[in-house]
């Protein structure tokens, strides 16, 4: 999984980087959207059922993205204060 720089390599990552791909957000986003992409379509409209799992899939594999960057930044400037 790229992160920082595209750099998917851990031995070219700093460690907030490596902590946080470890995480695996965009991951764990992927997995929830594909989730709320079946159950919801269940609960509402079964026609639904063939285009939720992708929306959902790509939705939350891209928050996942987000929250990871913000994890990134909020990590390295939680370091920076203290030095």
């Amino acid at each position: 999984m790229a992160i920082g720089q595209y750099r998917d390599d851990p031995a070219e990552m700093d460690d907030v980087e490596r902590e946080v791909a470890a995480a695996q957000y965009p991951e764990g986003g992927l997995v929830v959207g594909l989730g709320l992409g079946i159950v919801l379509p269940l609960v509402t409209l079964e026609a639904l059922l063939f285009v939720a799992p992708v929306l959902g899939g790509v939705v939350g594999f891209a928050l996942g993205r987000r929250v990871r960057d913000a994890a990134i930044r909020r990590r390295r400037a939680a370091r920076a204060s203290t030095e």
